[in-house]
């Protein structure tokens, strides 16, 4: 006998009783589902029909206790419906239990002296069959009678039989399966391992990364397979190590080319400013003189005020300009967050009542102080929550969150470090998703004509980059944005906050 035959008779018949053994515990879960699942079904008819019947009685109705079993017949299984006086007599019974005889008296006399569902088991010519017996109540609470509802159990040999016929099926196309596996691995087991010895050489040799070969055999199959997966690996190793140089290349090249853009911008905008800013002067002079002079009329003094503020607008977007332009230097010095934020919200709070914005704060006065620029970190500070007022001019939330986080940077790498994150969170319209990764490009803005310069987050963004943070911006449309500015918590030593000091609320 060949060995292909031998081993599939010897994996063949375990496999054959484990199934065998499977079917019948599976059988006998079955067996224990159905009969649950009847009991169930049949409790819930038998507590609907009492409901029924009692209604039904009570107005004296026995037309439609005679519908109500002729339309439960044959349902879920049932056989029928028998009605009963309370001394046993028949009222009323469905057509086909009149050849099956009524509840046992001991069982009747049980219902009627309980009160309660009684559920017996009988045999007929049609089967096993569960009796749900229930007692039927009056208004006032004296027994009517008591309802009788027959279930077949046949069917749970039905189901049986037509599992055991399924799992039965299954063995079978089992057994083929794993005699048809067994056939095939005794042809290939010298072709399939050298087969995948050649397809491995040619990825190697296309420079692609290479699946490492499976090691099932201790021969020379085996030692070589493992050979030649330590080299894949050495390989795959050193692909790694160049691929990762060049993206570090690629990433440094691209910072160097947006580092040399940023400058370009700065200087462009520097000129541009310092161009603008004298013509600016003159005009806003000579509207303003003539302002104070009079005599040019209503119409007139209409339209130089008109001038006078496009003339300011143009002087803030001119000073934003020079603020991003203009190099700033920290003047880095031990401050309390809570303070900070505090003079923010302070700051902002007629804005807010004005636009119906509610604020909810949870700024801790026991964090940290940090080494920073107060005033800078005022701007970045008063700048977020002015884009976030922005965000709700018809009134909404702003949480406002500051506390002390363990994070790595966004550069990737290295361990994580102790960070202020001051988060604050609106509930306004949102930025579309393209947007989002642009929030921070000098003179980028989603806010209308006349509204905004496109240069406060990038200011803002400069500011916290010079602190050695960075912020994160997240937003959803129609659901708000959440912007989190991190700020690390220098190493030394400062001055704890003062005790006197409060959370903001």
């Amino acid at each position: 006998m060949k060995i292909g035959i031998r081993l599939t008779i010897a994996l063949a018949v375990p496999v054959a009783a484990l199934v065998a053994l499977f079917g019948l515990l599976q059988e006998r879960a079955n067996r224990v589902r159905f009969q649950a699942e009847m009991l169930r079904e049949g409790r819930t008819i038998a507590r609907t029909v009492q409901l029924a019947l009692q209604y039904a009685l009570r107005d004296s109705q026995l037309q439609d206790v005679q519908q109500l079993a002729d339309e439960i017949t044959g349902y879920e299984r049932v056989l029928g419906l028998r009605l009963l006086h309370p001394d046993g007599s028949p009222r009323y019974e469905s057509a086909s239990l009149r050849k099956y005889p009524a509840v046992p008296p001991r069982t009747l006399a049980e219902v009627l002296r309980t009160h309660r569902m009684a559920e017996i088991h009988l045999r007929f010519d049609r089967g096993p069959v569960v009796a749900y017996v229930v007692p039927l109540f009056g208004p006032s609470g004296s027994v009517l009678g008591v309802a009788e509802v027959l279930q077949l159990e046949s069917f749970i040999e039905d189901e049986i039989r037509a599992s055991r016929k399924e799992i039965a099926a299954l063995s079978a196309v089992m057994i083929a399966a794993v005699a048809a596996i067994l056939f095939l691995i005794t042809r290939v087991g010298v072709e399939r391992p050298i087969e995948e010895l050649v397809r491995s050489f040619r990825e190697v040799g296309k420079g692609e990364p290479s699946s490492p070969l499976t090691v099932h055999r201790g021969d020379e199959f085996g030692r070589l397979a493992e050979a030649y997966n330590a080299m894949c690996a050495r390989l795959d190793e050193t692909r790694k190590s160049l691929l990762a140089e060049q993206e570090e290349r690629r990433r440094m090249e691209a910072s160097l080319r947006e580092a040399e853009r940023m400058a370009s911008i700065g200087r462009f905008a520097a000129g541009l400013a310092h161009e603008i800013g004298t013509p600016l002067n003159v005009i806003s002079g000579r509207a303003e003189a003539l302002l104070r002079k009079g005599g040019v009329g209503e119409p007139g003094e209409r339209h130089l005020r008109v001038i006078t503020m496009q003339i300011e607008r143009i002087a803030r977007i001119v000073r934003g300009m020079l603020d991003f332009a203009r190099p700033r230097e920290l003047c880095l010095v031990s401050t309390a967050p809570h303070e900070m934020l505090s003079k923010v919200l302070e700051l902002m709070e007629p804005r807010f009542e004005q636009a119906g914005i509610r604020l909810e704060t949870r700024v801790p006065a026991e964090l940290p102080r940090i080494a920073a620029d107060g005033d800078q970190l005022h701007e970045v500070f008063l700048n977020l929550a002015t884009n976030a007022a922005d965000a709700m001019p018809g009134g909404g939330v702003l949480g406002v969150t500051a506390e002390r986080v363990e994070r790595r940077r966004p550069e990737g790498g290295g361990e994580s470090l102790p960070f202020l994150a001051v988060t604050f969170e609106d509930s306004g319209c949102g930025i579309r998703p393209e947007h989002v990764g642009r929030v921070f490009d000098p003179f980028f803005t989603t806010k209308e004509v006349g509204h905004g310069t496109g240069l406060g987050l990038s200011v803002s963004y400069a500011i916290v980059r010079e602190h050695g943070g960075w912020i994160e911006v997240e937003s959803e449309v129609g659901r708000g944005t959440r912007a989190t500015v991190f700020i690390p918590l220098r190493p030394e030593r400062v001055a704890p906050a003062s005790p006197a000091a409060a959370p903001i609320s």
